[in-house]
């Protein structure tokens, strides 16, 4: 599964005081099931010779700074437990499953949904080009563009050739930019202007602006702003009565709310982002609320519940176009098994859903840019005791290179169609950040080659300034970023 979207200080003891158990008290089968859950955090790469060891959850906040985290557990077609950790703020309330969190990117699959509920109610078409649907904004013309017209299925499944992968939002205090404004890329918006920079149709890139294309689409065809649309097409058919697309929140919400902090722990100025881009990145939920999202799609495939979208319809949003992603949600996993999935990362927020379209599955949220190691952590504990072929810990084997000779590795780096990421020196060895998360030690493989223990991904170097970061079986390049400043 790729991954491109306040201080915990209190001892352990303190923390577990604040730890909710559901209020309904579980059979003795499910409390076993949750014991070995936050019994059993691990890496999810272990390294061959090395002793692994399971460790508790609230040790594992506490190390990795996450001081929020909320999880709903899917089995047998229904939730089998959701159980919440920690508190909303450095002094706050404690984390309960009506905690809300920003779900980032996973408000592309809730937006793909209502998309193709407005393509059977005839409001919308999957394959006409979006000039003939768009009526507030006029999309770019460009050379790719003119090879291929962009399409809703395109952009929904991210191969529009469209550009800005993503957006980190507006802080308190700072003007926040119509719609119209982010798509144009004019002040006050802090993002490109999204145009077309590929020939649509060639290939998967990753794309929130062309979210942002699919929610003027969806206004315009619906005459409805989009909170208000996404309330009666998705969010209340499902049950999702703690959600909205409400950007910036109700501040009488507020109280709800697990505050944001960085990689270290540190409180984001202000608190949440504000994203006028809420397709792309608008939700705020929990984790309960995704998971029943999650089930509706399961069931809507068998046509058990259709209070969206007909199961042909639900096959169309499940089936891979390219790199295993469908409609706003990624429809494989890595043992090839039919999935559902989607990460997500905004300012301060970590989060992600993960289930088999015909059985068990997992919603994780987090207040914390640090949160993707623990969710990574929290499902290979999930996967081990409900018996998932997938996300199982990945043995890797260390090889002995010189720091010294890993050091021309060290610099700035872009992946193509994805996240920065840099590669610093440490004590004894290189150091990783990405996507603002602390820096996790890289370990070599081979004289050119790098894995780290908090994620399947690989590095391989063919160059001192060029490389391909592995996922699985997908390869992504990379190219050292030049320092502008230096001839």
């Amino acid at each position: 599964m790729r991954n491109y979207g306040m201080s915990t200080r209190r001892p352990a003891l303190a923390l577990l005081a604040f730890a909710l158990v559901y209020t309904a008290l579980p059979a003795q089968s499910t409390q076993s099931h949750i014991r070995a859950v936050e019994s059993g955090l691990g890496p999810v790469v272990t390294i061959v010779g090395r002793p692994v060891d399971h460790r508790e959850i609230l040790a594992e906040m506490q190390r990795l700074h996450v001081p929020a985290v909320s999880i709903a557990v899917i089995h047998g077609g229904k939730i089998e437990w959701a159980k919440g950790y920690g508190t909303q703020s450095e002094s706050g309330a404690p984390v309960t499953t009506g905690t809300l969190f920003q779900a980032a990117s996973l408000s592309k699959s809730l937006t793909s949904m209502a998309a193709l509920r407005l393509v059977e109610q005839r409001k919308l078409s999957l394959d006409a080009p979006v000039e003939t649907e768009l009526k507030s904004w006029i999309l770019p013309q460009t050379s790719f563009a003119a090879q291929s017209p962009v399409t809703l299925r395109k952009l929904l499944s991210h191969t529009a050739g469209t550009t800005v992968h993503g957006f980190r939002g507006y802080a308190a205090g700072e003007p926040v930019p119509t719609l119209t404004q982010v798509l144009n890329g004019t002040k006050p918006a802090n993002s490109d202007p999204v145009v077309v920079a590929e020939v649509p149709g060639t290939h998967y890139s990753y794309s929130g602006g062309g979210y942002s294309i699919v929610q003027q689409m969806m206004i315009d065809q619906s005459g409805k702003a989009f909170p208000q649309l996404m309330k009666e097409s998705v969010l209340g058919p499902v049950g999702m009565s703690s959600s909205t697309f409400q950007q910036p929140l109700d501040p009488a919400k507020r109280n709800k709310v697990a505050m944001p902090v960085d990689s270290q722990g540190k409180p984001i100025p202000g608190g949440p982002h504000t994203y006028p881009e809420m397709a792309a990145a608008g939700l705020w939920t929990t984790p309960s609320d995704v998971a029943r999202w999650v089930i509706e799609l399961q069931r809507s495939l068998t046509g058990k519940a259709n209070h969206v979208i007909s199961a042909e319809m639900a096959r169309t949003m499940l089936t891979p176009i390219k790199e295993g992603y469908g409609l706003g949600v990624g429809a494989e996993s890595p043992s090839h098994k039919p999935a559902m999935s989607h990460g997500g990362g905004n300012e301060g927020y970590r989060c992600i859903y993960f289930a088999y379209q015909d059985g068990d599955g997992a919603v994780i949220m987090t207040n914390s840019e640090n949160g993707g190691a623990l969710y990574g952590e929290l499902l290979g504990s999930i996967a081990r005791v409900y018996g998932w072929p997938d996300y199982r810990p990945q043995e890797r084997t260390l090889a002995t290179v010189p720091l010294a000779q890993q050091l021309q590795f060290t610099g700035n780096f872009q992946i193509k169609d994805g996240p920065a990421m840099a590669i610093t020196p440490a004590k004894d060895s290189l150091q990783l950040s990405m996507y603002g998360s602390a820096p996790n030690s890289l370990f070599p493989s081979s004289p050119a080659s790098f894995f780290v223990t908090d994620d399947i991904m690989q590095l391989t170097f063919d160059g001192p300034d060029h490389g391909v970061v592995i996922f699985g079986e997908r390869r992504d390049p990379f190219e050292r970023v030049k320092d502008a400043a230096k001839p």
